[in-house]
């Protein structure tokens, strides 16, 4: 637990260096579901962000977005692979779709970026956010001192409609550091750390 960040955004030193960036992509994913974008992934692992952008029947196109550039630089990285804008003001709801749930997601993780560092008393990390496009989103949460690496299993259906899950990123965390062994599935690796997947506190896997 620290009062600062691990690494210190240069513009909003209270946060860490990748939270501009999510916000801005939430903003472009909201804007953009209707016209089937997809932000497929959010990499933090190598310390330079490398976003993965995805429209049907187009394949996937990596970006390599400077996290401080701003909303409109983004914007214009995103949409000279595809079309792509702003969301508006309009909140969330329950007929939203997985899509926009998803951007809700992407900016609830980096408007609370104190959870990684601020929170807990065990040191974790932002690795990677990425999404079936559908169902799920995955939070990669690396447990520093263990070595290890969790997924929190995030499911989109409703998610964020009239405000009930600001806050999520607290409990995403603390479930990353808190889950029993039992609770966890082996989902490889990451980062070259052995990697487990779990759900959300009361949310099983599916089989």
């Amino acid at each position: 637990m620290s009062r600062h960040p691990v690494r210190p955004s240069r513009t909003l030193p209270a946060a860490e260096w990748w939270a501009p960036l999510l916000v801005d992509l939430g903003a472009v994913q909201c804007g953009s579901a209707e016209l089937g974008l997809c932000v497929r992934n959010a990499d933090l692992t190598s310390g330079r962000a490398r976003v993965t952008v995805q429209w049907p029947g187009i394949p996937a196109t990596t970006l390599l977005p400077d996290p401080e550039a701003g909303r409109d630089a983004l914007l214009r990285l995103i949409a000279a692979a595809g079309p792509a804008r702003l969301a508006d003001d309009e909140p969330v709801d329950s007929t939203s779709s997985p899509l926009t749930s998803h951007g809700w997601l992407l900016d609830e993780l980096g408007r609370r970026s104190d959870a990684w560092y601020a929170y807990l008393a065990e040191p974790v990390e932002l690795l990677r956010v990425e999404t079936d496009g559908r169902r799920t989103t995955d939070v990669a949460v690396g447990r520093t001192s263990r070595g290890d690496v969790v997924e929190v299993r995030v499911p989109l259906a409703g998610l964020g409609a009239g405000g009930m899950d600001v806050g999520l990123t607290y409990t995403i965390v603390e479930r990353a550091v808190t889950v029993a062994a039992h609770g966890l599935r082996p989902a490889g690796s990451v980062q070259g750390r052995p990697a487990f997947v779990t759900g959300l506190p009361g949310e099983d896997l599916e089989t």
